[in-house]
């Protein structure tokens, strides 16, 4: 009887073991498992790879439409200029240093009127003032400094030819300031296409007393206005568009007189 006893008793413990073991490997594999899901959530939950969304929220290289449309609004700034038919006008205030402060300077691009041929000393009647394009007398004036009013139908045809015409206005006079203009106007670069015919450049000044402002340029299509005289403006102007007429040359023309020229010439 003791000897079953004991049996039982081996059985009970052996069972108690196993079941402890048993109890302490489940608790471990959970523990293990445990751990192990923890490090990979750790892992994909470095949403800031995934949620790096500011690579592709990045909207600066989208907000790059706002330098597109800055450059846009530019191009519409010049673009007028360029197109026959349309109209571009730009403003500057003073300019140069040491300019006066209220000159004022409008620079305008203008459609272009037929370049038609009329008989010398004939009234015309231009669509700008002053005139950038239209009809013209058959002869065009010498490049040259003028003392007396040139008549508009004789520098409208230089304009053709691609010249660059200075005129002014001063009921008064304006010795001093001619004297400026005259000044800028031998310190432009010498005009290569001129040199042969023994020219420096293809400009020509001239009273106007037609014109409704003190001073302005004209070129074909292109007109400037000003209350006074601003360096930097008119040397831009005539750099940008000298020598851009249908008939681009640099010819003498003829050297007009009053004393040659028809009683009311041009009136």
């Amino acid at each position: 009887m003791q000897t079953f006893e004991r049996r039982v008793r081996r059985v009970s413990a052996f069972a108690f073991s196993v079941s402890t073991f048993a109890v302490l490997t489940a608790c471990s594999s959970s523990e293990s498992d445990s751990s192990k899901s923890s490090v990979s959530t750790t892992g994909p939950s470095n949403t800031d790879a995934t949620s790096n969304t500011d690579a592709t929220s990045n909207t600066d290289a989208t907000s790059d439409g706002d330098t597109t449309s800055s450059g846009g609004t530019a191009t519409d700034g010049t673009g007028g200029s360029t197109d026959q038919g349309s109209v571009s006008t730009g403003m500057a205030s003073g300019g140069a240093a040491g300019a006066d402060p209220g000159c004022s300077v409008a620079v305008a691009s203008h459609e272009l009127d037929d370049p038609i041929h009329v008989p010398e000393c004939s009234h015309i009647d231009y669509s700008t003032n002053p005139p950038s394009s239209g009809e013209h007398y058959p002869v065009w004036a010498a490049y040259q400094t003028y003392d007396f009013p040139v008549p508009r139908g004789y520098w409208v045809h230089g304009l053709e030819h691609g010249a660059v015409v200075i005129t002014y206005n001063c009921p008064d006079g304006c010795p001093d300031e001619v004297a400026q203009v005259e000044s800028i106007i031998g310190s432009l670069p010498i005009d290569p296409q001129c040199v042969a015919e023994g020219l420096d450049h293809q400009v020509m000044l001239t009273p106007d007393p037609l014109l409704d402002t003190r001073w302005a340029m004209s070129s074909w299509g292109h007109t400037l206005r000003a209350n006074c005289i601003n360096e930097a403006a008119f040397k831009e102007f005539y750099e940008l568009h000298v020598a851009h007429g249908p008939e681009a040359i640099c010819a003498g023309g003829s050297v007009l007189t009053e004393a040659t020229l028809a009683p009311n010439c041009g009136e």
